[in-house]
């Protein structure tokens, strides 16, 4: 008991686990707490509060088109010292290969990534990505390293349907005491109460009466703040009806722009704080409860705990001065670049594509009535119909006649090709709302499957977008025809993330963003939007590389309203 510790910090103590704040010092020895009293130290902290380092309940790394290293790098800094990553969208790509290789990555970060196996890979028969992961692969999966549960399970048709493979990977997960991770946008009634048979926790709720009664139902809420989908705001109001050690606070997805200007799940804690939630109860929901979800021997200050710590100047701005991780002060500080990524490149396979080759023929005359994928926003879309104009003079060229954009109507041609070396398969279809007057967008990243994604007002110019991606093996690009500019981010890694220090992917994907904006594009979500416009597990409508799909029949529809 007489020894010297490795440190001691003085500060107010936030205790995750009575939930309320004390003024105790604590000591820290060889990477571990091992006293919340007074002992003798070879080095003293003073600091404003203490808090437990912080666990991002929920989020995909390849989101913020970056690698674990350089995300970790990031989040570090800023008190995140854990995720729970599901690594679906490289395993959407390179199947249980990508998943191990990103294990791999996990090692060169000081950011204490924990694992979920994705459990739906492909999301759905309805599009076709580069792999395919069955019960075997994942029950492989769940006994690796850092792994803490099975991914969220997105065929809900298939769970409530008692679809064998679905189930088989649940009971894997179950019969070695692991987290089941669920996906169950507005699922309610009877179906919900079969859903919470088998899952442990949810993050899609958009609405206070949806997280309400999926808290009803034994699940854990967890309430998003990512950059595509802003959820927290609208479920605020839960903290006052219900148990906060039921609910944590996760990103999903956080592109390179909101990940370096405003941090990960720290900025959720933040602007729940704002929103009036009490800052003890923010912190326990980026702690304790979700260390407590996954069985994570960190996110809490107790003895014989890792000593993950958070010290601030100011607990309500979030005010960070210092961030431990298994004791060692500011890891990231003076940190050397970390090695390529283990995840493969190479992996944009198509045959290049015409104009034609992404138009829906028809004869004419015009105008015809479509259906739409209205983007409305926040991974949200509807359902609707338009009317688009019938182009019979030959362009495309190669064609007698094709549909095409109806730009004052904001109806603009829509296509996904697929991109793993398959079949190549295309499909064609219209989306509403991205506000494009000239030229094309495009990108590999697109949930959940990467095929090639892009939207413009012409066939050639969605073409021009195409090709060049495939040259340069993935990426987000945006071409306007008047300058006859292609300004692009190069995503190598799996078409998905690059391997370049933060502040240069951050800079190129803003130049991106402004491309897109100069052309027209005026969704708030910009080219993240565009991303989740072929996420079929999501109501409404999808565009995926084999069709249209209307995800409430879960099937596909004809694009030709008439059929």
């Amino acid at each position: 008991m007489s020894d010297r510790v490795d440190l001691l910090i003085r500060g107010t103590l936030v205790n995750v686990n009575t939930g309320n704040l004390q003024d105790r010092p604590v000591a820290v020895d060889d990477g571990e707490i091992v006293a919340l009293e007074e002992r003798p130290a070879e080095r003293e902290l003073e600091t404003g509060y203490v808090t437990p380092g912080l666990i991002d309940a929920h989020m995909h790394v390849e989101s913020s088109m970056v690698t674990l290293p350089r995300y970790g790098a990031a989040v570090v800094p800023r008190g995140v010292t854990s995720v729970i990553h599901d690594p679906h969208e490289i395993a959407n790509v390179l199947g249980t290969r990508g998943v191990r290789d990103v294990i791999e990555d996990a090692i060169h970060t000081p950011l204490k990534a924990r694992f979920t196996v994705p459990s739906s890979v492909p999301a759905s028969h309805l599009q076709d990505g580069g792999a395919t992961m069955d019960a075997d692969d994942v029950a492989e999966l769940l006994d690796a390293d850092r792994v803490v549960a099975l991914g969220e399970v997105m065929n809900i048709p298939g769970l409530l349907a008692g679809d064998e493979e679905v189930h088989s990977k649940i009971t894997a997960a179950c019969e070695r005491g692991l987290t089941v991770d669920g996906h169950a946008p507005r699922v309610t009634g009877a179906d919900l109460q079969e859903v919470a048979r088998y899952l442990d926790n949810d993050h899609e709720s958009i609405a206070l009466d949806e997280a309400h009664e999926k808290v009803a139902a034994g699940l854990r809420v967890y309430l998003r703040e990512g950059s595509a989908s802003k959820n927290l705001e609208d479920l605020v109001g839960l903290v006052d009806d219900v148990d906060t050690r039921r609910l944590s606070l996760c990103t999903d997805d956080r592109d390179v722009e909101d990940l370096v200007e405003c941090g990960g799940v720290d900025f959720a804690v933040e602007k729940a704080i704002r929103l009036g939630v009490d800052p003890v109860e923010a912190v326990q929901m980026a702690t304790i409860n979700t260390a407590e979800s996954y069985d994570l021997p960190f996110g809490r200050i107790e003895p014989g705990a890792p000593a993950d710590l958070v010290l601030l100047e100011n607990l309500e701005s979030w005010d960070v001065e210092h961030v431990l991780v298994d004791g060692y002060l500011d890891p990231t500080e003076g940190a050397g670049e970390p090695p390529a990524s283990e995840v493969a490149t190479d992996t944009v396979e198509f045959e290049p594509v015409t104009g034609a080759d992404l138009a829906i023929e028809h004869p004419g005359p015009g105008p015809v009535e479509v259906r739409v994928v209205d983007a409305e926003g926040g991974l949200q879309t509807a359902r609707m119909t338009a009317e688009v104009p019938v182009d019979v003079t030959g362009s495309p060229a190669e064609l007698d006649g094709a549909l095409v954009a109806d730009t004052d109507a904001d109806v603009l041609p829509l296509a996904v090709i697929e991109r793993h070396g398959g079949d190549g398969g295309i499909g064609r279809g219209f989306v509403y709302r991205l506000g494009l007057e000239r030229g094309a967008v495009g990108s590999t990243v697109a949930h959940d499957a990467h095929n090639c994604i892009v939207a413009g007002t012409d066939h050639a110019a969605m073409a021009r977008v195409a090709n060049h991606l495939r040259e340069i093996d993935g990426g987000v690009a945006a071409y306007d025809p008047t300058s006859d500019e292609l300004t692009s981010l190069s995503l190598p890694v799996a078409g998905l993330m690059s391997d370049e220090p933060l502040a240069d992917v951050k800079r190129k994907f803003e130049t991106v963003e402004e491309a897109a904006r100069d052309i027209g594009l005026s969704h708030d979500g910009g080219m993240m939007e565009l991303s989740f416009l072929a996420l079929e597990v999501i109501p409404k409508y999808r565009l995926t590389n084999n069709g249209l799909v209307d995800v409430d029949a879960f099937d596909y529809v004809d694009v030709l309203a008439s059929d």
